[in-house]
């Protein structure tokens, strides 16, 4: 499925007419940012509940540090060998790459997606941070408010 496929199926499953606007109105910072991405679907764990497993990383040194993520894999396959197979018991769901970002900003409780794209060096990702994605919304909606002026306007 196509990026703008995937922000319409996005929109029409939002609940009511406030949501489909807000959408529509962060769909095209979401398509920016899913196009710096190499495929248009990922395979995300689920638990047996069918929540996204979200992996809590802890920093040496800073105990206290704590960055919640979402690990995305080109295949299912990148699972088992991600980590020692630490998260190979965990089942594989493909995922539109747009509604992963839109998990993003849609749940506080994650901090990033780190999308892995070389099945061979599974330790090197692109990460996305909530923070990032929410500071290029604020300032598209921040451009869209603006009125704006002809250049010949003193």
């Amino acid at each position: 499925m196509n990026l703008e496929a995937q922000v319409q199926k996005l929109i029409d499953g939002a609940p009511d007419v406030e949501s489909r606007m807000s959408v529509m109105a962060i769909a095209p910072i979401l398509q920016q940012v899913a196009v710096t991405l190499p495929q248009t679907t990922y395979h995300i764990c689920q638990s047996q509940q069918g929540e996204s497993v979200i992996t809590t990383l802890r920093h040496n040194r800073q105990p206290n540090l704590e960055i919640k993520v979402i690990y995305a894999f080109l295949k299912s396959e990148d699972i088992s060998n991600f980590d020692g197979g630490s998260l190979a018991t965990r089942a594989a769901v493909e995922v539109p790459v747009i509604q992963l970002l839109f998990y993003l900003l849609a749940f506080p409780e994650i901090d990033r997606v780190v999308f892995l794209n070389n099945s061979k060096n599974l330790d090197i990702g692109k990460e996305i941070s909530r923070q990032s994605l929410e500071d290029s919304i604020a300032q598209k909606l921040d451009q869209d408010a603006k009125p704006q002026l002809p250049p010949d306007v003193c």
